[in-house]
């Protein structure tokens, strides 16, 4: 089961259910389906452009029907299901909530062993990366803030290159032509990212080396 829509009705009111966890119109404690993972727990589907609003309001409300407060009147089963659940929840919003762990996460989905099978990095990205580490320690032990803002720009722009690249691969940056008649064919977005058919190892290969910037600005104190 991977996508919401393939959830069974709420057996308590009847209506859709939107995540495996917790019904969000009656506040049910549901029964974790087998093979369950994070875009099943926050409601999402996998094959989509990420929507951040939807996934945060997803997440207060199960956060709420899974709050100890509301389960009051639960049995033991049910209040342990809730704390187990509410667990769970957490683990999918941190890891969906982060673009990179969520490409990272997605790509293992479906790419069982990408990420393991294509971590060795080119000895020229090595090097580079290891420069711009070593300037930023000469940095930080002088004190020199200004060399400190400039590398974690630097680091911040090649993050941000590495991650557009594996949207680009992913598809979610391409545009497609609609071709209807009536309106004429204009340029649309494809939201569908299709990640069975990823290059998994060029995705691999560019959230390895994001990794490696992202340690770059956490070494910097700058947020990623």
């Amino acid at each position: 089961m991977a996508d919401p829509s393939d959830l069974p009705p709420c057996p308590a009111c009847g209506l859709p259910l939107v995540s495996c966890l917790a019904c969000l119109a009656c506040g049910e404690v549901q029964d974790e389906p087998a093979g369950s993972d994070h875009f099943l727990r926050l409601g999402l589907p996998q094959d989509e452009l990420y929507d951040p609003e939807l996934a945060e309001s997803h997440y207060l409300r199960l956060s709420r029907a899974l709050h100890p407060d509301f389960m009051g009147a639960a049995d033991a089963q049910d209040q342990y299901r809730a704390v187990s659940h509410s667990a769970l929840l957490n683990q999918a919003w941190a890891v969906l909530n982060d673009e990179q762990l969520r490409a990272e996460y997605l790509l293992e989905l479906h790419h069982p062993g990408a990420l393991a099978r294509n971590k060795t990095l080119s000895p020229e990205f090595l090097m580079e990366a290891m420069e711009l580490s070593e300037e930023l320690q000469e940095a930080k032990g002088e004190g020199c803030s200004d060399t400190i803002r400039r590398i974690s720009s630097c680091a911040r722009s090649a993050l941000h290159e590495r991650m557009n690249g594996v949207a680009g691969v992913c598809g979610a940056t391409i545009d497609r032509i609609a071709h209807e008649a009536d309106p004429p064919a204009v340029p649309v977005r494809d939201r569908r990212l299709h990640p069975h058919q990823w290059n998994s190892a060029r995705v691999a290969t560019l959230l390895h080396q994001a990794r490696i910037y992202r340690r770059i600005l956490r070494n910097a104190g700058e947020k990623h």
